[in-house]
């Protein structure tokens, strides 16, 4: 019996892999393609990095997550910001087509933001750091304070890690993202599985609105193949342990959003960015988890207003 119901229960996994790879095939090779359009390549003397242009208005740097890389900085400016804004989204350190130069740091990174303003002849931005977007945001604010109109930390990480920060299950995570199919499978058909891993807590997910759950699936869908990203997540990781953002000499206007119950990066960063950062405004949200996409709109007219105040836009 034990052998007759193993036999079925390999049989039934061969074919669900069998199909399942099938289709696994086809998505990547959309995703492929998607990310071989629109993206350009800049060469400086500092290292190469891929960046994209979108929109008209205020010009705003935007810098994704782990996971992510230009495509994912869209999105999330978009969610965040709405429309009338000129957005500037590039793929940092190991993301997609940006290499890891020798001896990376979030400062290295964020001379190359500059060379790429440079380039693109943009003087002054708004910068939006997200997750872990948040440290080389930070330290780009802090090291060309006459190109920064003001700094936005959205869920972002704003220091190293320190006992207790960071989740038991970044082991798991860090083995899903490994393997282009399993994080595919997982997403595809797991998500609540895989968003709790990525700080939405299984509470938030359960009270996404349908427009909720499609954005989520998009923030999903923005991470394939997240082979081309598992470089870059792994290298955010050396970074902030070995070279942590300096802010000692950041002026810019700075709002902080985050969430209680963020399960990936704690909101002891949002405390520790608002007491480090001076005149830093921190708004706080008690439920949302990481990425507040259960309050996106409470996040889009609080940043709306923040810059109406400082008269950027």
């Amino acid at each position: 019996m034990k052998k007759f119901l193993l036999i079925v229960f390999s049989g039934a996994l061969g074919t669900f892999v069998g199909v399942t790879h099938a289709r696994f095939r086809r998505e990547m090779r959309t995703a492929n393609a998607r990310l071989l359009v629109g993206s350009s390549l800049l060469r400086t003397e500092h290292g190469t990095i891929e960046f994209v242009v979108h929109g008209e208005g205020t010009p705003v740097l935007t810098l994704h997550g782990a996971g992510g890389g230009y495509d994912q900085g869209l999105w999330i400016a978009n969610l965040a910001l709405g429309s009338g804004y000129k957005v500037i989204s590039v793929s940092r350190f190991g993301y997609l087509r940006t290499p890891i130069p020798p001896n990376a740091s979030i400062r290295s990174q964020a001379v190359l933001y500059r060379d790429l303003l440079d380039h693109l002849n943009v003087q002054k931005v708004i910068v939006l750091g997200t997750s872990a977007g948040g440290p080389s945001a930070m330290q780009f604010a802090n090291d060309y304070p006459e190109r920064t109109s003001a700094l936005i930390l959205l869920s972002a990480m704003t220091r190293a890690f320190i006992e207790g920060d960071r989740p038991f299950y970044v082991g798991i995570i860090n083995l899903i993202i490994r393997s282009d199919y399993t994080y595919w499978l997982i997403a595809k058909f797991m998500q609540p599985v895989i968003l709790n891993l990525f700080g939405i807590p299984a509470d938030v997910y359960a009270g996404f609105s349908p427009i909720q759950k499609e954005l989520a699936e998009e923030l999903l869908e923005t991470m394939h193949p997240i082979s081309k990203r598992y470089p870059g997540t792994d290298n955010d990781g050396k970074m902030i342990q070995q070279s942590p953002p300096a802010i000692d000499a950041l002026s810019a206007p700075t709002l902080i959003l985050h969430a209680k119950d963020d399960g990936l990066v704690s909101y002891r960063h949002a405390e520790y960015a608002r007491q480090a950062i001076s005149g830093a405004q921190l708004i706080s949200f008690a439920k949302g988890g990481h990425g507040l996409l259960s309050q996106m709109d409470a996040v889009r007219k609080s940043v709306g207003e923040f810059l109406r105040g400082l008269g950027i836009c």
